[in-house]
């Protein structure tokens, strides 16, 4: 039986760099997430369009995977620049629906059952599931990734990391700015790719924001149009290819051409992103789409990241100003093509949620910091997402792995005390590695209407 959804600013971040729209890694496996020599095993997300591996709607099949490992989550490990294809370890054969096998469901869809109906019942389990939903955001939602190219070439030098990316005769160059972590000793050091933000002390700083604009190009809000930069002109077949994905593709080149080089003292597997507003929605995408990103993190994304497509249209209905799936989907480039069929009402025939996107990060930590007083980002919406990931994280046994700093602030004027308390203990302690808590450090600035929303029972895993 088919899944019914198928048949039946931080203090960090400077002003200047937010806008008032919201908006950026291939599947990768590796990376390190965990603090204090815990352990986890890494799991990855995605691929491509026709290339092997990838699955295409029409009743294709995809099969590999992860494992997961057992108790709480922590630093996972592995060679990362593979670019390996989601779930290593995961045998299942996952089909991707067609449009027209797409039937509506008005709740949040059930995290913890498969498309086939049938329900998660462990840890290992998950692992499958993540898969799915990776490949059913590419497939529906933030378009294909097409994974590792056939050849990179990279060398570091004087703060500067130069890339060469080579696929299917055609060649791409990238350069990529690095500033060294501020009192950062003598070892290799966490670092973050910044998308307008600043990183905290000890962290060194990844100039992103220039090189994904060089990938797929903004429009400034100004609506959507045909896609244009270095992402598609390397890979023409993947015009249909959100700028967020592409941008996400990007940053996973740059861990590539990181774990080729040395000179730049980074320690590749503590890496995270940060940006807010549409940079906050591309530094949240290169995070969830390759798990060599430790520290999964955005800041004021709303919609395209951390706002639920059907809390949004319900709230809209309701007669607030709220971004919904088919007003993101006409401002920008930022999503794939296929998601203009989502649409309005037709948001309720989306096999997934971003409560369960957001979930990809598990087994490594997620940050995502919003404000109340920030309306078009819908923070009822926000809320509701983030409860939901929160029960998710719970029963995958790591609660204390998802923060959500919510206070009373608005769109990227998130500057005081919580930034502190909230981001400062996640990069603390899964960056820097200090023993530091980050247990309850979750807003719950609303109310979680399960009855509404929740589709399913939440299980305890094993």
């Amino acid at each position: 039986m088919m899944h019914r959804a198928i048949v039946g600013c931080l203090l960090l971040v400077p002003l200047a760099a937010c806008s008032s729209s919201t908006s950026g890694g291939s599947d990768n496996t590796g990376g390190s997430g965990g603090a204090g020599g815990s352990e986890q095993v890494g799991v990855s997300s995605g691929t491509g369009e026709p290339p092997a591996g990838s699955t295409t709607g029409g009743g294709s099949t995809a099969t590999s995977g992860t494992s997961a490992g057992s108790g709480g989550p922590a630093a996972s490990s592995g060679s990362g620049g593979s670019g390996g294809s989601s779930g290593e370890g995961c045998s299942r054969d996952i089909q991707i629906p067609t449009m027209a096998e797409l039937e509506e469901n008005p709740k949040m869809p059930d995290p913890f059952t498969f498309l086939d109906g049938t329900r998660v019942t462990s840890k290992a389990d998950w692992a499958c599931r993540r898969k799915e939903i990776s490949l059913l955001a590419q497939e529906f939602i933030y378009g294909k990734n097409p994974g590792p190219p056939e050849s990179i070439e990279a060398t570091y030098s004087g703060g500067k990391l130069n890339i060469t990316v080579s696929n299917g005769g055609r060649s791409i160059e990238l350069s990529v700015n690095i500033k060294a972590a501020s009192g950062g000793g003598g070892g290799p050091t966490p670092a973050i790719f910044s998308i307008g933000a600043s990183a905290p002390a000890g962290v060194a700083t990844i100039d992103y924001g220039s090189v994904g604009e060089t990938l797929a190009k903004s429009t400034g809000s100004q609506g959507r149009r045909a896609p244009s930069g270095l992402f598609y002109d390397l890979y023409p077949d993947y015009r249909s290819t959100g700028s967020l994905m592409a941008w996400a593709w990007g940053a996973s080149r740059v861990i590539d051409a990181l774990e080729k080089t040395t000179g730049h003292n980074i320690d590749t597997t503590k890496l995270s992103a940060l940006g807010c507003s549409r940079n906050g929605k591309e530094a949240g995408i290169i995070g969830l789409f390759d798990e060599r990103i430790a520290l999964v993190a955005a800041q004021s994304p709303g919609s395209g990241l951390a706002s639920g497509w059907r809390p949004a249209e319900a709230e809209k209905s309701a007669g607030a100003n709220v971004q919904t799936a088919s007003q993101i989907y006409g401002e920008e480039n930022w999503m794939g093509d296929a998601f203009e069929a989502f649409g309005n009402r037709n948001v309720n025939k989306l096999p997934i949620d971003q409560h369960e996107v957001l979930a990809l990060a598990w087994p490594r930590p997620l940050i995502i910091m919003e404000g109340t007083n920030d309306g078009w980002n819908c923070p009822k919406c926000v809320y509701t997402t983030m409860k939901y990931t929160q029960l998710i994280y719970e029963a995958l046994g790591a609660k204390d792995y998802l923060g959500f700093p919510h206070p009373n602030h608005g769109h990227c004027a998130q500057a005081g005390t919580f930034a502190t308390e909230y981001y400062s203990a996640f990069v603390n302690r899964f960056l820097k590695g200090e023993s530091v808590s980050t247990a309850d450090l979750f807003t719950d600035s609303f109310t979680f209407d399960a009855a509404k929303w929740q589709d399913g029972d939440i299980p305890t895993l094993d």
